[in-house]
């Protein structure tokens, strides 16, 4: 565990953020090339005076402030301002695209950045806007931090405690750099072999672009009102099933597969995520059977039980029209979320998997002497005791978050099944919805689904640490 023993460097923490901002502009770049590819070019304006305003910002502040090494309290409270910050700048363009209120737009931008996939925009936004936010999931899953890491920061301590705080401590190289471009590989080419897949599949090439971005980020926006349920037939799902479970993978196993492809079955986190997911689709159609049309009901449930588990948010069906049983094996699943090292959301499975086995050691400890060591490991490698007590305060931590932001819901004449639901998709960064959120939705319960889905993203602790009054004053 780390402790604040003394407040972080505000100067530090800026020095860095300014190289993020310069980040930032760089990638609005893209959005601001389609909207001129369609013409829409007060949009393209828009876009432009952002990137520029927030580059020139970023850059002024790069040069005036020294270097420092980061220490790790500084890479950890960077870790928690970045999401909100690439959200409020996302905003302003998108609220003069679509003429949305500014709270509106930095829901859709939280969303977006966070890779949840809930959104108040009007059914007519048009193709830049869709793109805009497609894209906007992509950068969220990948994580700006890993690329101003690839583009802007030289190897050393600092990058290292930032690759750590912001994507986990596992390593596919002995590097840093050379792990974060790695990765990011591994993301272009998921990203791109979606792309073919749903153009094989009939999807015209805007929308498996769009699709594609949103799949392998496990984001779940999705160009069209219905979301998948627009597409017929059984191809697309699959298509958009398969890129959704790639992206909610660890990318820490993909550089091995071509030398060892059974290694994907071999990870103890797949092994729990097939396992999780069977268990699930055999729920969901029994929970299915009495209302779901003959034959129907098993397309839904296995579209819906990956939807909710790799945390995309896709949907083949009206999630509002589900029988309560049908939302609750949904909602437990959207608290699970995928693989630590993907781009899903949720609890995580590895987490799952520490929760069982210190149970399982629990029991084991009545049968054997006081004495015996009973070591906690996953996949052969020993869990600390530090590890262990983060993972049990997590699980604490997530589950009020749920509690409070439910009874919110519930306050506003909300019933309780439909309020875990929403609450439990914004914390879990999934994106499916009963039909409460909307434009129409009370403006605190818009600020809760903000909290909840930066506290999805970010992770709790990383993000309550920014308001301990001992993070930035000495005391």
């Amino acid at each position: 565990m780390y402790e604040l023993v003394s407040p972080v460097n505000p100067a530090a923490v800026l020095k860095y953020l300014a190289q993020v901002m310069m980040g930032i502009g760089a990638v609005m770049v893209v959005p601001l090339a389609v909207a001129l590819v369609f013409g829409e070019v007060y949009t393209a304006l828009a876009y432009g005076v952002t990137a520029c305003a927030v580059t020139a910002a970023g850059y002024i502040l790069n040069r005036l402030l020294p270097d420092y090494d980061l220490a790790w309290k500084e890479a950890l409270i960077i870790a928690g301002l970045v999401f909100p910050l690439v959200a409020l700048i996302s905003s302003f363009p998108i609220a003069y695209a679509t003429g949305m209120p500014l709270l509106d737009a930095f829901f859709e931008a939280v969303s977006g950045v966070t890779t949840t996939g809930l959104s108040l925009a009007p059914a007519d936004a048009g193709p830049v806007f869709l793109f805009a936010r497609s894209w906007l999931q992509w950068i969220g899953g990948i994580g700006i931090v890993l690329i101003v890491l690839l583009a802007m920061i030289p190897p050393g301590t600092s990058a290292a405690r930032l690759y750590t705080a912001n994507v986990g401590d596992e390593k596919i190289r002995p590097g840093v750099m050379a792990t974060a471009a790695l990765l990011g590989k591994v993301y272009l080419v998921l990203t791109l072999s979606a792309v073919v897949i749903l153009l094989a599949v009939g999807m015209e090439p805007f929308d498996a672009v769009c699709h594609a971005l949103c799949a392998v980020s496990t984001g779940g926006f999705s160009t069209r009102p219905d979301s998948v349920a627009a597409y017929s037939g059984f191809m697309v799902p699959a298509a958009i099933t398969l890129a959704c479970i790639a992206g909610a993978t660890s990318f820490a196993i993909y550089p091995h597969l071509l030398k060892k492809p059974k290694m994907l079955l071999q990870d103890v986190q797949v092994k729990y995520f097939i396992c999780i997911a069977a268990a699930g689709i055999v729920l969901m159609i029994a929970t299915l059977h009495a209302t779901a049309p003959a034959g129907g009901g098993v397309s839904v449930a296995v579209f819906q039980v990956f939807s909710a588990l790799t945390t995309a948010g896709f949907s083949t069906t009206d999630a509002g029209l589900l029988p309560g049983a049908s939302k609750a094996v949904l909602i437990v699943l959207m608290w699970i979320g995928g693989c630590v090292g993907s781009t899903a959301g949720g609890l995580k499975i590895m987490r799952i998997i520490i929760l069982i086995q210190a149970i399982r050691i629990i029991f084991i400890r009545f049968f054997v002497p006081r004495e015996t060591l009973t070591p906690l490991k996953v996949g052969g490698n020993v869990i600390e005791q530090d590890e262990l007590n983060t993972t049990l305060a997590f699980f604490g931590l997530y589950l009020m978050v749920v509690v409070v932001s439910a009874f919110l819901f519930m306050m506003h004449g909300i019933g309780m099944e439909n309020a875990v639901f929403e609450v439990s998709s914004a914390l879990g960064t999934v994106g499916l919805s009963t039909g409460i959120t909307g434009a129409a939705m009370p403006a605190l319960l818009k600020v809760v689904l903000i909290i909840d889905m930066l506290l999805g993203r970010v992770e709790i602790i990383p993000l309550c640490i920014l308001f301990f009054p001992r993070t930035w004053i000495k005391r």
